[in-house]
């Protein structure tokens, strides 16, 4: 009997240990992938806490900076119908071209008399909309009555059966207006002259160097396209405003090529001049040429014809 109880107990133990090491690989790997969870969440909360890091410093930063404005300009919107040659917006009898709007601002840093001391090295190029509404914010805004009352494109009347809308555009000078556009959205330029505006506020924006200090240029700021050189340092930028910005901001020093146009003329005048005084010149030395010849000929020819004996006098 207490063999058998030994036996037992024997059998007790080792049904125990079987089924303990049959157990525990199962507990390691749930275990194993717990902690790899617990490992992952806290890698993913560690770099967002960086990301937000970066951010609030990003945001941070602009304290010590304003922005001027710089330039406008406007790129093409795209269009897949090639039978209309890129310009899909049918109205007044004709397909027409889509443009977006964009205002271009500089990083500076305040000299302390207003005056911006910009980093042209980087474009920022945001909507214009978006641009003017923060300016608008940070100069305090007006009663209306003027350009600022079309910041939004606006229904602005109809002609000819024709409807017109109001909104801000770059001028020929790329400065800041408002112009006539036959589409809600304001994209699609119309030629209908457009109210008469003092553009006060409009050139207050232009000019004035907008402090940073406030916060009121980080939405702008982080919305920008940011170009350098033609290119959007994030490399998203399928619309080509960077390269547009380029274009924009590319000076062109129109005195050297009047001069090279002076230069190019002057030497045409000089060449012109140089020719007919040749071509006047050669023609008279034939023409001296062709009677010292003939002179000698008829001389020669007069010579045969004195009888003979006769005297010449």
């Amino acid at each position: 009997m207490m063999k058998l109880v030994s036996l037992l107990g024997l059998a007790s133990v080792a049904a125990a240990a079987s089924s303990s090491a049959a157990i525990t690989p199962i507990i390691s790997k749930e275990t194993a992938a717990a902690h790899h969870r617990i490992l992952d969440e806290d890698a993913a909360e560690e770099e967002q806490a960086e990301e937000q890091e970066e951010d609030n410093n990003a945001a941070a930063n602009l304290a010590g900076y304003s922005i001027q404005y710089s330039t406008c300009l406007r790129t093409k919107i795209a269009s897949d119908d090639d039978a209309v040659e890129g310009n899909s917006y049918y109205v007044n009898g004709a397909y027409r071209a889509q443009y977006n709007q964009y205002a271009t601002f500089r990083l500076c840093t305040d000299n302390g008399n207003g005056k911006c001391s910009c980093d042209d090295s980087v474009e920022y190029a945001t909507e214009m909309e978006d641009f003017l509404g923060s300016s608008l914010n940070y100069l305090g805004g007006n009663g209306g009555g003027d350009e600022t009352d079309y910041l939004e494109c606006t229904y602005g009347g109809a002609e000819n059966g024709v409807d017109y809308y109001l909104g801000p555009q770059c001028s020929e000078e790329r400065g800041l207006v408002i112009g006539t556009f036959y589409d809600e959205d304001c994209t699609v330029k119309a030629s209908y002259a457009t109210p008469s505006f003092s553009y006060d506020m409009f050139s207050a924006i232009e000019s004035t160097c907008q402090d940073c200090s406030n916060g009121g240029c980080d939405d702008i700021y982080e919305d920008a396209h940011q170009c350098v050189n033609g290119r959007d340092i994030t490399g998203n930028d399928d619309e080509g405003i960077c390269s547009a910005a380029k274009r924009a901001t590319t000076e062109v020093d129109y005195s050297r090529v009047k001069n090279r146009h002076a230069g190019a003329v002057l030497f045409a005048k000089v060449f012109v001049g140089m020719l007919v005084i040749g071509l006047v010149g050669g023609a008279m030395f034939l023409a001296y040429t062709y009677y010292l010849r003939h002179r000698g000929d008829r001389a020669e020819h007069l010579v045969e014809h004195v009888p003979t004996g006769a005297a010449l006098t």
